[in-house]
């Protein structure tokens, strides 16, 4: 929530993005506990699969709802067919493997590190305005990744501890 800011209070098109962006928090912090626990078994292109075909259907009412006006220039094609397979599809399937190998809990940590990357992109890629509730988001997210992890303290060498 301090990563979103409270400056979209008021504001209904802002506070329902704030909330499917919340709404996809709770999901990337369910996806790894459901993977371990029901999935584990399986070959991950299948639940992958699944997944995707699910997501397509829930998209399909805002597709038909507003359809684009003309067919998006060749290259753009290109993005979004890069986007799917690579880093969507694949990233899934790496994703389901990191699950098997690092447990839930570790492999979740992943998903926290997402918004401090996006953040720090708008801060240098799009000169974005990085304000002091956002910095504390971002410190948030980062302790709560390291503890989640264990919260240790790295291996000192000087005084063997």
């Amino acid at each position: 929530m301090a990563l979103l800011g409270v400056d979209v209070a008021g504001r209904r098109d802002e506070l329902l993005g704030a909330a499917l962006v919340l709404v996809a928090t709770l999901g990337y912090a369910a996806a790894p506990i459901i993977v371990s626990r029901r999935l584990a078994d399986l070959d991950p292109l299948g639940p992958v699969a699944a997944s995707l075909a699910l997501s397509a259907i829930a998209l399909l009412p805002a597709v038909l709802a507003t359809p684009p006006r003309a067919m998006p220039p060749l290259p753009a094609l290109w993005a979004i067919a890069v986007l799917g397979v690579v880093c969507t599809a694949l990233g899934l399937v790496v994703f389901f493997q990191l699950i098997a190998e690092a447990g839930p809990s570790r492999a979740s940590v992943i998903t926290y590190i997402k918004p401090l990357v996006a953040v720090l992109l708008g801060v240098v890629v799009l000169d974005e305005h990085l304000g002091a509730v956002s910095v504390a988001g971002l410190l948030f997210i980062l302790g709560g990744s390291w503890l989640s992890t264990g919260g240790r303290v790295p291996f000192n060498q000087e005084n063997g501890k």
